[in-house]
């Protein structure tokens, strides 16, 4: 039935048009010519046959053609019974919202067509429609992320002021560069007005906000031109990202950064001075081509350092014993070095340790002793260093000549026990594990150490006449730890 009535509308519309000129300015056939006459008539040949499609689609339940039909037919020739029917198709495709509208220019353009109980029936049609909208307010954060709802985009205007919406269901999707795209599946009922909507994606990236203080100067990112003055985006969380702010005839600014997952990092960005017989300006190779970053600047130059650390005996001399565990040398030492390119550098080492122990006793007497050690060394160092600007991870070793020095004084209680001074030279060897920080020039640092040092010299002197003062592996271990403070020209 409701099928029947609908084809008994549209046919009724369709004689309408046919038989009812729509309402317009006149022509006047004679001033206008044969051409206008021509072209009225072509216009309401085609008007008549796109209805009569439409007519035919919706009696096949093609609501979709139907609308496109009756669509091109008013568009060929306004009239009533056109638009009448194109509200008809969208109640009949759900599409409450869109047939109200249409309905409302129906009255506004079309009224005189229409006899009084058309427009009442019209009205009510309104009022029964809007009853099966409803409305929805979507918030959205970030806020610049990109909304759309049934694959049509959203200004912030219309999710802020609210959204009419068929009754059902309707997609939601959000998205925007650095978070995961976000879809959601929203039910809308009938007579819901300001339903609110929240949409909040997940950062996937960190982001950089790049501001050069130069509006000409280039910005790169990893090896990669992205804009001029201004860039904000999204890079790979965690990670160390390159970044370059360069212009021709200045000095370019570089620096190494690292941005935890979702937050935003400030840069600004400041050129250096210029550079004298350069170019202020150099033409890019091809019109809107951004121009290439310039090489990274390779960290290289000299440096000093001054050290600090505890070093604990791995083995005391004679077997010793320290009763209050005076076995710990204090160490200071200074290293000069150059930086040869980004991870390797080259030094010299110069270090001075020395305990003192008051109460050592031993397994075969326990008369209580003094003993002095000390030890300088010199010699070659490999540093090597992970590239980062801020922070990076360090790894010395070295070699070199250590000079032992040991005093054993006499003991009074038992004449036996002569003491002595003995001191030789031997090879080391050093191994540097740690942290190093870079605050502008200054350089901070913290290691663990681990030293080897020889001890050939000093058994073949026979302190007291024991033969293997340190042991009969000839060697002093020693393990500690260490901090260091200097300043770099890098």
């Amino acid at each position: 039935m409701r099928c029947r009535a609908a084809t008994a509308l549209c046919i009724a519309c369709w004689f309408a048009l046919a038989g009812r000129p729509v309402r317009a300015e006149p022509v006047d056939a004679a001033a206008a010519g044969p051409d206008a006459e021509h072209a009225a008539a072509a216009a309401t040949a085609e008007a008549r046959r796109h209805f009569k499609l439409g007519i035919k689609l919706y009696q096949d339940t093609n609501y979709a053609g139907a609308l496109a039909e009756f669509e091109a037919a008013y568009a060929a020739k306004p009239g009533a019974g056109s638009l009448q029917n194109v509200a008809l198709s969208q109640k009949a495709l759900f599409r409450y919202r869109e047939a109200a509208s249409t309905l409302t220019q129906l009255l506004a353009t079309h009224a005189s067509e229409l006899s009084a109980g058309e427009q009442t029936a019209v009205r009510d049609a309104i009022t029964e429609l809007n009853g099966l909208v409803g409305s929805i307010v979507v918030t959205v954060d970030p806020a610049d992320a990109k909304v759309t709802l049934d694959g049509r985009p959203v200004s912030p205007s219309e999710m802020h002021a609210g959204i009419d919406l068929n009754v059902g269901e309707h997609s939601l999707v959000a998205d925007l560069p650095g978070y995961a795209r976000l879809a959601r599946v929203i039910s809308v009922p009938s007579g819901q007005r300001q339903l609110p909507v929240e949409l909040k994606l997940k950062a996937t990236d960190g982001f950089l906000n790049i501001v050069a203080d130069e509006p000409r100067a280039a910005i790169a990112v990893d090896g990669v031109t992205l804009a001029f003055h201004e860039w904000h985006g999204g890079v790979k969380p965690d990670i160390d990202h390159l970044i370059q702010v360069f212009r021709d005839g200045y000095e370019s600014y570089e620096s190494t950064v690292n941005v935890a997952l979702g937050k935003t990092l400030e840069v600004r960005a400041k050129l250096g001075p210029r550079l004298d017989g350069e170019p202020t300006e150099a033409p890019t190779k091809a019109a809107g081509a951004m121009p290439a970053p310039p090489p990274r600047r390779v960290p290289h130059g000299y440096y000093g350092l001054l050290t600090l650390g505890v070093l604990g005996l791995g083995q005391r001399p004679l077997q010793l014993t320290g009763t209050r565990s005076d076995s710990v040398m204090g160490t200071v030492g200074l290293r000069a070095g150059y930086r040869l390119w980004a991870p390797v550098a080259v030094e010299l080492m110069l270090d001075f340790s020395k305990v003192s122990v008051t109460d050592a006793t031993s397994e075969e007497s326990a008369v209580t002793r003094k003993y002095a050690l000390s030890a300088a060394r010199l010699g070659p160092n490999l540093r090597l260093m992970t590239t980062g600007k801020t922070l990076r991870f360090v790894a010395t070793i070295g070699t070199g000549v250590v000079r032992h020095k040991l005093v054993l004084d006499p003991a009074a209680a038992d004449a036996t026990l002569t003491g002595g001074t003995v001191s030789g030279s031997d090879p080391f060897f050093l191994l540097e594990l740690g942290l190093q920080w870079s605050l502008g020039h200054w350089l901070l640092g913290a290691e663990v150490v681990t030293l080897i040092d020889g001890a050939t010299s000093l058994n073949k002197q026979q302190v007291e006449g024991a033969t293997t003062a340190f042991g009969s592996t000839n060697t002093l271990p020693l393990f500690g730890l260490s901090i260091h403070g200097g300043y770099s020209l890098w």
